[in-house]
C-alpha cells in the first residue's frame, strides 16, 4: 500500500470513509478510469492515422447535409436528456413515495436505508434482504407511465440526422443519394424505433429479454450506421483519396457510434433508474454526476458527423482559407489541432478525477485544525479512487499550460514565437492556478466566499482567452471561441448545482445535496464538453 501511494496510484480502502461505505460495508472502490482514458484513445488513434494519410485538412462544409445533420443530432440531445432526466427523477420520486422515503435526505442517507444497514449481517445478506424489501414496492402504473414519456424529441432528431443522408457533401440541396446513403438514411428510422418506444417500455417494466434484445438491435444499428456513413463519403468522393484517408473516415464513423454506444452504458451504470433498477427494481441510491457518459455522448456525435459530413482535403501553406464560394471550417490535421485538442478536452476527465472524489467525500489532504484554505494547496484529494496524483491541481494545470502551448505552432508543423502566443499562454497558466488551486481550495474547505472571489478572474480569464483565440483566421475564429467559452462557464456552473457536493453544500455546512437535487442527466457535463470542442476548434485555426 506504501509503494502504491508514493507511486501515485489508487488504493482500495477496507475501512468506510467515503460516501460509498456509509453502509457499513467495507469499500473496495476505485474510481472508473477507463471513462477518462477513452478519450485519450480516440484522439490517439485518429491522430496516428490522419498524420500518415496524404491530406491535411477535413472541411466541413455549411450546406443542407452538415447543418441538417448538427440539427438532427442537438434535437435529439435535448429530447433525450429531456427524457431520461425526467425518468431518473420522476421514477425514483414514484418509488420512493410508495416506499415512504424522502428524496430530500441525502444520497448516503437513502443508500443505508434501502440498501441494507450498517451490522453484523454480510455484504450478500445486507443486500439479498435490501432487495428483497425492494420487490414489495410498487410503483402505481399511472406515475409509471407519467415518468416516462414518449420521446418525441429523440425522435425527430433522429429523422433529421437520418434525412441529412439524401444530401451530398458539396453543401448543395441536390437530392441525388447514394445506395448507401440511402441505407443510412433507413437506419436512422430503424435505429430511432428501437431505441424509444419498446425500449421504454422494456426499461419501465423491467422486461428482460425485450431489453436484451433489442439492445441487440441497437447495437447492430449503430454499427451498420457507421459503416453506411463512411460508404458514402468514400463512394462520393470517389478515387482522389489515398487509403489512409479512407481509414480514418472508417475510423471516425465506426468509432462515434462505439463511443456513443460505451457512453450509454456508463450513463445507464451512474443514473438513478438505469442499471440498479432494471437488476433490483429500485432506483440507484448512490448516483454518479460526474461520470463520462454525457461527455462521450457528445465526443461520439462529434466524431461521427465530422466523419459523415467532412470533406478530406489538402491545404496549401500559401493559402490555407482557400475561398470555395460557400461557408465553411477547416479542421487542420497537424501538431497545433493535436495538442489543443488533446490537452484542452483532457480538461473534461482531468477536471472528473477532481470532482469525482470530491463528490463522493474522498478526504481532502489540506484538511486542519486552524482552518487554513491553501494550507497543502498542491494536493487536491487523498487519491483512493485515481491516486494522488490525478486527484491534485497538477494534470488540470498541465492541461491549460500545454493547450496554450498550441498557439506556438504554425500550420506547417513549425515552433514560431509571437506576442499573442505568449499572452495566451500567460492566461491558460493563470486560469490554471485560479481554477485548479485557488477555486478548488476554497470549494474542498467550504469557503463559498472564497470561491465566489476567485471566480470572477475565472469568467474574466475564459473572456480573454476566447477573444484572444478568436483571432484565428481573421477573427472568424471567434465563432467558435465566444460560444465555446460561454458553454464551458454555464456546464461548470450547472453541474455545481446538480453535483453531490458542489453549491449546496457548501452553503449548508457540509451537508450533501438532497437526493431530489442531484442530476445525474445534468446538462452541465455536456455543455461543458461541447464548449471544449468549439474552443479547441477555434484555437486550431490559425491566424491568416
Amino acid at each position: 500500500v506504501k509503494f502504491r501511494r508514493a507511486l501515485g496510484l489508487a488504493v482500495s480502502k477496507a475501512t468506510p470513509h467515503s460516501a460509498c461505505c456509509r453502509t457499513g460495508v467495507p469499500c473496495t472502490m476505485k474510481g472508473p478510469l477507463m471513462e477518462g482514458l477513452w478519450l485519450f484513445i480516440l484522439i490517439g488513434a485518429f491522430a496516428v492515422i490522419a498524420g500518415l494519410a496524404q491530406t491535411n485538412v477535413i472541411y466541413l462544409v455549411f450546406g443542407a447535409r452538415s447543418m441538417i445533420g448538427l440539427a438532427g443530432y442537438l434535437v435529439m440531445q435535448i429530447g433525450l436528456w429531456f427524457t431520461e432526466n425526467k425518468w431518473d427523477e420522476d421514477g425514483s420520486t414514484a418509488w420512493l413515495e410508495a416506499a415512504q422515503g424522502d428524496k430530500m435526505q441525502t444520497p448516503e442517507e437513502l443508500e443505508a436505508k434501502f440498501d441494507g444497514e450498517a451490522g453484523s449481517a454480510t455484504t450478500a445478506q445486507v443486500v439479498d434482504a435490501a432487495t428483497a424489501k425492494a420487490e414489495q414496492v410498487v410503483i402505481p402504473q399511472d406515475k409509471l407511465k407519467a415518468a416516462f414519456p414518449i420521446p418525441i424529441g429523440f425522435l425527430v432528431g433522429w429523422w433529421l440526422w437520418g434525412i441529412s443522408y439524401i444530401f451530398p457533401l458539396d453543401g448543395t440541396t441536390n437530392v441525388n443519394p447514394t445506395g448507401f446513403g440511402i441505407a443510412a438514411c433507413v437506419i436512422s428510422f430503424f435505429v430511432s424505433f428501437v431505441a424509444s418506444i419498446p425500449m421504454a417500455d422494456a426499461v419501465m417494466h423491467r422486461k428482460d429479454g425485450q431489453k436484451k434484445g433489442l439492445s441487440l438491435l441497437f447495437l447492430l444499428g449503430w454499427i451498420a450506421l457507421g459503416f453506411m456513413s463512411a460508404c458514402d463519403v468514400t463512394h462520393q468522393i470517389g478515387s482522389t483519396l489515398d487509403d489512409l484517408t479512407r481509414a480514418y473516415i472508417f475510423m471516425l464513423c465506426m468509432l462515434g457510434p462505439v463511443t456513443i454506444i460505451y457512453s450509454q452504458k456508463i450513463l445507464f451504470g451512474a443514473r438513478k433508474m438505469g442499471t440498479k433498477w432494471e437488476e433490483s427494481g429500485k432506483p440507484n441510491f448512490h448516483p454518479i454526476v460526474y461520470n463520462m457518459g454525457g461527455p462521450l455522448f457528445v465526443w461520439g456525435w462529434f466524431y461521427l458527423w465530422l466523419g459523415s459530413c467532412g470533406v478530406p482535403g489538402l491545404a496549401s501553406e500559401l493559402n490555407i482559407y482557400p475561398d470555395f464560394g460557400k461557408p465553411y471550417i477547416p479542421l487542420f490535421l497537424n501538431i497545433r489541432t493535436l495538442i489543443s485538442f488533446t490537452f484542452g478536452c483532457a480538461m473534461v476527465p482531468v477536471v472528473r478525477f477532481l470532482d469525482y472524489s470530491h463528490d463522493e467525500d474522498g478526504p481532502w489532504c489540506g484538511e486542519n485544525k486552524e482552518g487554513k484554505v491553501f494550507g497543502k494547496w498542491w494536493l487536491g484529494t487523498d487519491g483512493t479512487y485515481f491516486g494522488l496524483f490525478l486527484e491534485s491541481p497538477w494534470p488540470f494545470i498541465i492541461s491549460w499550460v500545454m493547450y496554450g502551448f498550441s498557439a506556438f505552432w504554425t500550420f506547417d508543423n513549425k515552433l514560431a514565437f509571437s506576442p499573442r502566443a505568449l499572452v495566451l499562454l500567460m492566461n491558460c497558466l493563470a486560469q490554471g492556478v485560479d481554477a485548479g488551486i485557488l477555486i478548488q481550495s476554497n470549494l474542498y474547505a467550504g469557503n463559498m466566499k472564497g470561491k465566489q472571489i476567485f471566480s470572477l478572474p475565472f469568467v474574466i480569464l475564459f473572456v480573454g482567452l476566447a477573444i484572444n483565440v478568436g483571432f484565428g483566421w481573421g477573427w472568424i475564429a471567434l465563432a467558435l471561441s465566444f460560444p465555446g467559452a460561454i458553454l464551458i462557464i454555464l456546464g461548470q456552473k450547472t453541474v455545481f448545482g446538480a453535483r453531490k457536493r458542489g453549491d449546496y453544500t457548501m452553503k449548508n455546512n457540509g451537508k450533501a445535496n438532497p437526493y431530489g437535487e442531484v442530476r445525474v442527466y445534468s446538462w452541465g457535463e455536456v455543455f461543458f464538453m461541447m464548449g471544449w470542442i468549439l474552443i479547441c476548434w477555434g484555437e486550431a485555426l490559425p491566424p491568416k
